[in-house]
């Protein structure tokens, strides 16, 4: 089995460096010094402290010989930031293949069915949890948490290639797992997302941070909360328990720069309308407006007009 990641950032290049050290046949799309690192010297990943480096097929997402390689993948999972999807995807749409299969590996609920549309074909969706990774240098990356993948066919449902591409990470010894509901654990991670990764941003402080001080605590459940209520506008029905075990699930790491904290110490555009966008639209479709989650991400556009 060939397997693809379109963006090699941290859980793009984190996944597909455990699965090519199982034994996979793997391919990381990515540009530039990174992407250069990675042909010349193989990637480099650190996981809980401990390194180890891979050598996975490397694919410079600028030179279309390189892109010719996508023809021969059996399955392309997109791990980019949600707002380069559409660019990667009418990018690389010319070279897939008819028996190429797509999932989506990305923040947010709304990927696999932009992904359909770009791509005119199922999508798998997928998420990572309990974990975080980061590129910290070109050709390398730092993961820490012990992760897993989850996936399931969009918006609903459970099919053979799932769990054909469940066992193949599992042989190799990543934790990768199936579900008949993928709809749901997108928006169970989105609470997670978009509880912690705005108050971040905006204060530049990390998750250890905003779950202990007296003052962000309320703002993180706050947040938490408008996304459970947002989950509702898609059918999915999420109570305080379901809130309180994921907010347990992110204390319970070590504490972390989530993604859009790293985004803006970076100079790069956070993903607030991948995570904050849904929570808000769908709260303002149903009348139930998101207040916090409105306001935290309107300060960060006031704080960082520069990356909009």
């Amino acid at each position: 089995m060939r397997i693809g990641f379109a963006g090699a950032g941290g859980v793009g290049a984190y996944f597909g460096g455990l699965l090519n050290r199982g034994g996979l046949d793997i391919t990381l799309l990515a540009r530039g010094q990174h992407a250069d690192l990675m042909k010349t010297q193989g990637l480099q990943i650190t996981e809980n402290g401990k390194s180890f480096r891979v050598r996975p097929n490397i694919l410079d997402t600028a030179r279309a010989s390189d892109l010719q390689y996508l023809g021969k993948l059996d399955w392309l999972i997109f791990s980019c930031k949600a707002h380069q999807t559409v660019v990667l995807a009418q990018d690389i749409r010319p070279y897939l293949g008819a028996q190429t299969q797509i999932a989506s590996l990305q923040n947010g609920v709304d990927n696999p069915a932009l992904l359909e549309k770009l791509l005119q074909r199922p999508i798998v969706g997928g998420l990572s949890i309990r974990f975080a990774a980061h590129v910290i240098a070109p050709g390398s990356v730092a993961a820490i948490g012990n992760g897993y993948l989850l996936l399931g066919e969009a918006p609903t449902g459970l099919s053979e290639r799932v769990q054909s591409l469940v066992k193949a990470g599992q042989g190799a010894g990543v934790d990768m797992r199936a579900t008949d509901d993928i709809r749901k654990e997108l928006w169970r991670k989105l609470i997670i997302n978009n509880g912690v990764n705005p108050i971040t941003a905006l204060l530049r402080r990390d998750t250890g941070f905003v779950l202990s001080d007296k003052n962000t605590v309320p703002i993180v459940a706050a947040m938490m909360a408008e996304a459970a209520v947002a989950a509702s506008g898609d059918g999915v029905m999420l109570t305080s328990q379901d809130i309180e075990e994921l907010r347990a699930i992110v204390a319970g790491l070590d504490p972390f720069k989530p993604s859009m904290l790293v985004d803006v110490e970076r100079g790069r555009l956070p993903e607030l309308d991948a995570i904050c966008g849904p929570v808000q639209e769908r709260a303002r479709r149903m009348g139930k407006p998101a207040r916090t989650t409105e306001t935290i991400a309107h300060l960060i556009r006031v704080r960082h007009p520069e990356l909009f």
